[in-house]
């Protein structure tokens, strides 16, 4: 039903509006999915059919391809553009969405509802000038999709082929509010990264804090008690790391990276609290162009009263990336 074909509709008790709006909503949503194909080639089609279908009901060896938001933004930071909205194209693919603002705005708050998974596609303005290459919408406002998990993808977009990263976890934070507000609970980083790149040039510069010197070696603390679960570790916020010995032994060289990389992860929680106040976890999935391949590390932390804590059958070590930039001297030896 539109508004146009039946001209009392406006007359109607919002109340009763409100029951045909979110009924029609779900009706044309689900007829939808039904009549949806299996898959698709197309990687936009497939991303919109699994939003529609529900990710929870893929078969489990399908993987999950959330919808994408493209965002760029000027290289003062000071402008921000929406290059495309998949969940904007989600909600148009509704017909009463075009029925009226009223109609529209109950087709958004199911898509909000369906959606909580969203993939941000971050990237600089290639030209290095905001008065160039100023396509897309400038972002004003927050954008109306709400996702409670957002993966932060790193969109290799330039000539070179290599991501521009974040150059803080400050600048980090300021995109995820600027674009989806502070509804966040969960963000999953999805990083590229080249075999000779350190930490800092894959995430931003150590903030002072960290002690280079110090993570050499990892400030580590053996977990004594009993009933602790061996597989569990965590680090508290004076960065110490937490492991029971029987654990650590054998698996050193992958704690060790695994440390790191959580040191990285508290930065993020350091500025998250007050901005991202419902965040529970941060995902890590780093890929490593290393010759031919491309090797994968992963963790997956769990954020709770001021702690980081990780199950070691969630973390995967595919490349030793270093902690920091090795400098080699190029002063001549003198001779005698």
């Amino acid at each position: 039903m539109s508004a146009t074909t039946f001209t009392q509709f406006s007359s109607l008790c919002k109340e009763l509006r409100d029951m045909i709006w979110s009924a029609a909503a779900a009706i044309q949503f689900q007829h939808i999915a039904d009549n949806l194909p299996t898959s698709s080639s197309n990687p936009c089609a497939e991303r919109r059919r699994q939003a529609f279908v529900g990710y929870d009901n893929l078969p489990s060896e399908t993987e999950r391809q959330p919808l994408r938001v493209y965002v760029r933004e000027s290289y003062n930071g000071h402008k921000m553009r929406l290059d495309i909205n998949e969940f904007q194209a989600l909600v148009n693919s509704i017909p009463i969405a075009t029925a009226s603002y009223e109609a529209r705005s109950y087709v958004v708050n199911l898509c909000r509802d369906r959606i909580k998974i969203v993939d941000l596609y971050h990237s600089l303005n290639a030209q290095g000038n905001d008065e160039h290459g100023d396509t897309g919408v400038e972002l004003l406002e927050n954008v109306f999709v709400q996702p409670t998990t957002l993966v932060v993808t790193k969109w290799r977009a330039n000539s070179y082929n290599t991501a521009v990263n974040f150059e803080s976890q400050e600048h980090l934070i300021d995109v995820v509010t600027r674009v989806f507000g502070s509804c966040v609970e969960k963000v999953v980083l999805n990083l590229w990264a080249d075999s000779q790149d350190d930490l800092e040039k894959i995430y931003w510069p150590h903030t002072a804090q960290i002690q280079r010197d110090e993570w050499e070696e990892t400030d580590r603390t053996f977990i004594r008690d009993p009933s602790h679960d061996l597989s569990t570790v965590f680090m508290t916020p004076d960065r110490k790391l937490h492991v029971s010995e029987k654990l650590w032994v054998g698996n050193e060289y992958d704690m060790e990276d695994m440390a790191r990389y959580l040191l990285k992860l508290f930065e993020i929680l350091d500025v998250a609290k007050e901005r991202l106040p419902g965040l529970q976890s941060i995902d890590m999935k780093l890929h490593t162009y290393c010759w031919d391949d491309i090797l994968s590390t992963r963790i997956r932390a769990v954020h709770k009263d001021g702690v980081l804590w990780v199950d070691w059958s969630d973390v995967a070590i595919g490349f030793h990336h270093r902690f920091v930039e090795v400098v080699y001297s190029t002063t001549p030896e003198l001779s005698d």
